[in-house]
């Protein structure tokens, strides 16, 4: 994936205390960061106090968190340690409109009613939504409506299992198409525990409410005590809530000083986790009102023990028997079954070792990547700007026919940085090139791979495509490697010879052809019963062309028969200066030149003007041939194949990876037997066999795919 990805996420949570929420805003970052291709912007509700849980996010490589009492000090909030959800909007609003946001995550319900009213933020949020009445018996209607408004305005809605999405869909009557799972999130396992008691203890993290049942944990410990004083409680949390908030302090004293009671306060959730793995049987005991068979939510605390192979003391109910199954054996409904079982499954190995394994094997659904996997398809939806590509090279011709696929994709923005030679450029607009793609598409592997392998900006992918000039220069040796994605290579050959000569890596490669426009080139022949004494060569620059062998070859079938013809299509020496100014090509062409002149079959030797009507040209070619030193693919007798001529090979290196046998020949002998032989008996007359290794295996539009999904899989 080579698209970016904006996401701001919010949670009306203050992370300096240790309860789900805060555990969720965590486990949400920690999900999204396994997508390289994804940047958070994750903005902070409240004045950072303790970092014992931004601490767990703020090494994630593709979380950047917003500070906002440090970042906004300019801004006047009603309470200098926390945001109101009017402020957190406002900010956003903010924030989205300097960022152009792909999508937004939230989660708070009285934050989720604020964003309603912000037109540009609904339409890209997703809501987490909990916090509602489950029961279609007892909601109200105003809450109902409300439900069914936020469904319809918001264009997906997250919700933590299952059963709360059937009791979302009920309470707010709505077909629930917009209602994504997102369930409780635990770190990755790694490895595999032992399933042993090795401490004796029990384990509470999380808050403190009434409804948690903090009370009622410590006092039946208290009975567990007196019957086996062996056991200890160990307790991870500082955040009162409701009516304990009241009896505070009491509660303090108590888990200070009770014996048996190791109580660390709050604590970072990476603590929490080594505390509840020094632990032995975990606590998830709480009130009726929050764990009945009516219940849709689920405990990430509960996900957090199972997940470090602890046996879990919970209630049983309907969703905690689809977890864990009917038969799992610590379901604690009243005191005397808590005190019980925690003595019992403490005291007997195998108890404890069948209902731990039972319990880790149940969690393993809701780790950071299982609900990556489940996110990514939700997020990637909001995705709607364009990916920008540019190429960049001095010579595009081998991929202009790409470069307009990509252009009439819509998908894709293109840009073209057009180099004025193998290391000459505008260095400005290359680096407004730089600043503006997300990928980068190196025609040739010379001074433009150089530059940008060298300045190629994080998240942003770099692909080269080389061909053979390449392994002969120095540029490959100052590559920044790293920093390239792929390099392709245009032939299985020269795959093989930029390994061996350029030391490049085998697994840093990809092998794809060059492209023919077979449509293009798909075109009737001209009605010339001596077409097939026609010859044709397309490009003859430079000396390893070899036009001196194409002269050798026509002058010997002329010589035969004197219909023969050589049509030559390409720049001349005199156009390219730079050529002409090295001794040993200027000999070369002179003498070639001299010898046409001089020839008997002069009139029978045709230059045609260089240009891109190669397809009418090839409409009066029987055979075209190549006679070069050596090639990268050649794409000339290609283009023959495709519009129905005989393409014929002077072997070069690599060639027979690229054409079959039957066109390849070992000296200009074969050649000239092969072309007298074929010209008098036409046995290519039906030349549709001659198209179909073009259409079937370098047509452009195969190429293309195969281009796409590089791009698209990196």
């Amino acid at each position: 994936m080579c698209k970016k990805l904006k996401v701001l996420l919010y949670g009306d949570v203050d992370l300096n205390f240790l309860d789900g929420s805060a555990v969720w805003l965590t486990s949400i970052a920690n999900t999204l960061n396994y997508d390289q291709n994804i940047n958070v912007d994750l903005l902070l509700k409240a004045k950072i106090k303790n970092k014992n849980l931004v601490s767990e996010i703020e090494d994630l490589d593709q979380i950047n968190i917003i500070d906002t009492y440090n970042q906004f000090r300019k801004k006047k909030f009603n309470n200098g340690n926390r945001m109101n959800t009017t402020e957190a909007v406002q900010l956003m609003e903010e924030l989205h409109s300097e960022n152009n946001y792909d999508c937004i995550i939230i989660r708070g319900f009285e934050l989720v009613k604020s964003i309603l009213k912000s037109p540009s933020l609904v339409r890209i949020t997703i809501p987490y939504i909990t916090d509602f009445t489950h029961d279609e018996n007892i909601i109200t209607d105003r809450e109902a409506k409300l439900l069914n408004s936020i469904y319809q305005h918001f264009p997906q809605i997250f919700v933590q299992t299952p059963q709360m999405g059937e009791a979302f869909k009920k309470v707010a009557n709505v077909n629930g198409e917009k209602l994504n799972l997102l369930l409780p999130m635990i770190p990755d396992y790694n490895e595999v525990p032992e399933f042993k008691n090795r401490n004796s203890s029990l384990v509470y993290s999380g808050k403190f409410a009434q409804d948690w049942y903090t009370e009622e944990i410590i006092d039946a410990y208290k009975k567990i005590k007196k019957q086996d004083t062996n056991i200890k409680l160990n307790i991870a949390g500082d955040k009162f809530q409701g009516e304990l908030i009241a009896r505070k302090k009491d509660i303090i004293i108590t888990l200070k000083g009770e014996s048996g009671i190791n109580w660390v306060g709050g604590v970072s959730r990476k603590a929490s986790l080594e505390f509840i793995e020094s632990s032995d049987i975990g606590v998830s005991w709480r009130s009726k009102a929050i764990d009945n068979n009516n219940s849709v939510e689920l405990s990430t605390k509960l996900l957090e023990y199972g997940r470090l192979g602890k046996p879990i003391l919970l209630r049983r109910t309907i969703m905690h028997e689809e977890l864990l199954g009917k038969e799992y054996p610590l379901f604690v409904d009243t005191e005397e079954e808590f005190i019980s079982k925690s003595i019992e499954v403490l005291n007997n190995r195998k108890l404890y070792r069948k209902s731990a394994k039972s319990v880790y094997e149940s969690c393993k659904k809701f780790t950071f990547y299982e609900a990556y996997k489940r996110l990514k398809p939700v997020l990637w939806s909001f995705y709607t700007r364009k990916t920008n590509i540019v190429f960049v090279g001095h010579d595009l011709k081998f991929i202009n026919t790409a470069i307009e696929f990509f252009e009439g994709n819509s998908d894709f923005e293109v840009k073209i940085d057009k180099w004025k030679g193998h290391n000459k450029h505008d260095e400005e607009y290359s680096k407004k090139c730089l600043e503006w793609a997300d990928i980068i598409f190196c025609e040739w592997g010379l001074g433009n791979a150089v530059w940008y392998s060298n300045n190629k900006r994080k998240g942003q992918k770099l692909i080269v495509r080389m061909h053979a000039q390449e392994r002969l220069t120095d540029y490959p040796s100052k590559f920044n490697l790293a920093n390239i994605d792929k390099i392709i290579a245009i032939s299985p050959f020269i795959f093989e010879e930029f390994f061996r000569l350029c030391k490049i890596p085998r697994e840093k490669m990809t092998m794809i052809f060059n492209m023919v426009d077979t449509t293009k080139f798909d075109k009737p022949k001209y009605k010339d019963e001596n077409i097939m004494f026609n010859l044709g060569i397309c490009g003859i620059l430079p000396k390893s062309k070899r036009i001196d062998k194409v002269l050798d070859i026509f002058e010997r079938l002329w010589e035969k028969d004197n219909r023969y013809k050589l049509y030559i299509k390409s720049k001349l020496p005199k156009d390219l200066p730079w050529l002409m100014n090295r001794e040993e090509e200027k000999e070369f062409f002179e003498k070639v030149f001299d010898r046409i002149e001089s020839a008997s079959w002069k009139k029978n030797v045709i230059f045609d003007k260089h240009g891109n009507d190669v397809e009418e040209w090839l409409k009066k070619i029987g055979f075209v041939l190549s006679t070069s030193d050596f090639e990268s693919f050649h794409l000339a007798p290609m283009e023959g194949m495709a519009s129905g001529s005989i393409p014929v090979v002077l072997k070069w290196p690599g060639s027979e990876t690229i054409y079959p046998d039957e066109f390849l020949f070992n000296s200009k002998e074969d050649i000239v037997e092969f072309i007298y032989k074929n010209g008098k008996s036409n046995m290519y007359k039906d030349n549709n066999k001659l198209k179909e290794l073009p259409k079937h295996s370098f047509d452009k539009h195969i190429i293309f795919k195969k281009i796409l999904h590089l791009i698209t899989s990196l």
